[in-house]
């Protein structure tokens, strides 16, 4: 006899407190699996599945849960919505660990699995997780005594260096101890090699790599303690700056849910170590995410906090980074007065900076010249933004061959909507001169974009040629861009 399905009465009743239809939910469901590149199909009909009791697959009962959170503006998990088919996480919390190692380990041990690292595609992006605690109400670092000592600098160059005073505790032997300035060494340039591979062919290559690294290698040590409170507070800074790559090369990778994973990792690490500037770093680049999302008022709030974070050890170019960002955030909630002394305040920290070659992130003129273009043009100076990307793109350093890509995509947008159909289309060439060497999310959503707007102009013989060229392009792919 085949057992009968109950009725989930906990989502209908979710579905009345938001004064939704089916129709309403299966839009919401479609609209924020497309946030982290799921694409959807979910009806009117699916909704009524549900409702009789159907239970959907993962990641389709995290995505009721978030939409149905947006809507009430409240937590809504899946197991309230009636959903949840045993563990409803796929990824560890790491708030609720004592140890934030372990959460690195779990979080990265996922990613360099080959079979579960697809189940962090289905890690949903939630806004309620974008709230990370303030840096007030975090526990002391655990273990270290003493100041915190924030080194100067973006999180890139903060792993080239740190503070190394030397202190009482830990439990060290000092046969083990000797090895840690190695260690540390080796985890930096490490994060160099792998900063330059996502630079130059994008968030999806070598990310898994990376991740192996974290999970066997450096996260295990960070249990271990140490003498000399400096140096573990570097190592821990240098976990922080590799999660926090992991967590942009999954941003660019079209991994959302999974990139603010990695991301809140490394603001436990970041607390873990005392290091106020480093979280604040981490809490701006959690503001550009929000922000590419759509999210603008959530941007804004973590870029105010972020903002907060600045203190007389703030290096100009850290200041820089979050000034802009705070600027980009502004403009697009319509603080224009605002954004624009913000954006100003940045260009003076950047004028006063002698920046070195950044390791992780890097924040340079042509990342400040990307947000000046982005604030521009959401004040609506369009010409003032097709200046300031074209400065980007010649401040560019050699090798940032994914920055320098999708700049050129989004430069060739920008000509389009001015009327510039010609320069447009060379511009996009360019863009299809790079985008074969780059494993992004980003990219791969510049290249649809391309396709989509020139479609309409295909009478034009160049606008022709490119559509051709693309064409072509598209079909077949290849392995890596399944």
């Amino acid at each position: 006899m085949v057992a009968r399905r109950e009725p989930n009465e906990r989502l209908r009743a979710l579905l009345a407190e938001a004064r939704w239809t089916g129709a309403g939910l299966a839009r919401a469901v479609n609209a924020i699996g497309a946030e982290s590149g799921l694409p959807l199909s979910c009806t009117r009909a699916s909704v009524s599945h549900w409702l009789a009791g159907v239970r959907p697959r993962p990641p389709v009962p995290e995505l009721v849960a978030e939409a149905l959170s947006r809507r009430l503006r409240r937590p809504v998990t899946a197991r309230a919505a009636g959903l949840a088919m045993g563990d409803e996480s796929v990824t560890p919390d790491p708030w609720a660990m004592d140890d934030p190692a372990a959460a690195l380990v779990e979080l990265s041990a996922i990613d360099a699995d080959p079979n579960r690292r697809a189940r962090l595609r289905e890690v949903v992006y939630t806004l309620t997780e974008a709230q990370p605690p303030p840096w007030s109400g975090l526990p002391a670092p655990a273990g270290l005594a003493g100041p915190a000592t924030p080194s100067a600098a973006h999180p890139a160059t903060r792993a080239a260096g740190g503070p190394a005073g030397d202190s009482a505790g830990g439990r060290l032997t000092p046969t083990r101890q000797r090895g840690w300035p190695a260690q540390a060494d080796a985890a930096v340039r490490v994060a160099g090699f792998f900063a330059a591979a996502d630079a130059t062919f994008g968030g999806g290559h070598a990310r898994a790599a990376l991740a192996a690294y974290l999970a066997s290698d450096l996260a295990p040590r960070l249990r271990d303690g140490g003498r000399r409170l400096g140096l573990q507070r570097r190592m821990l800074t240098t976990a922080a700056n590799l999660a926090y790559l992991c967590g942009f090369m999954c941003f660019d990778d079209d991994m959302q849910g999974a990139a603010q994973q990695y991301y809140l990792t490394a603001l436990r690490l970041a607390a873990e170590s005392g290091d106020r500037v480093a979280y604040g770093v981490v809490l701006g680049a959690m503001s550009a995410q929000a922000h590419y999302l759509g999210h603008h008022v959530q941007a804004l709030r973590l870029a105010e906090a972020a903002a907060n974070k600045i203190t007389p050890k703030a290096g100009p170019i850290t200041v820089a980074f979050m000034l802009g960002q705070l600027a980009v955030a502004r403009a697009f909630v319509g603080e224009r007065g605002a954004a624009l002394a913000d954006l100003r305040g940045a260009e003076r920290r950047m004028d006063r900076a002698n920046p070195i070659p950044d390791v992780i992130g890097p924040y340079q003129r042509a990342s400040l010249d990307h947000q000046r273009a982005e604030v521009l043009l959401a004040l609506g100076d369009r010409r003032g933004a097709i200046s300031a990307m074209t400065a980007a793109l010649r401040h560019r350093r050699s090798g940032e061959r994914r920055s320098h890509t999708v700049t050129l995509a989004w430069l060739a947008g920008i000509h389009l909507d001015a009327g510039h159909l010609e320069v447009a289309v060379e511009t996009w060439h360019r863009f299809l001169d790079g985008y074969p060497y780059l494993r992004s999310g980003w990219a791969d959503a510049a290249f649809a974009t391309l396709r989509a707007r020139i479609r309409p102009h295909r009478g034009n013989a160049a606008a022709w040629s490119l559509w051709r060229r693309a064409a072509e392009m598209s079909e077949p792919a290849g392995p890596d861009r399944q």
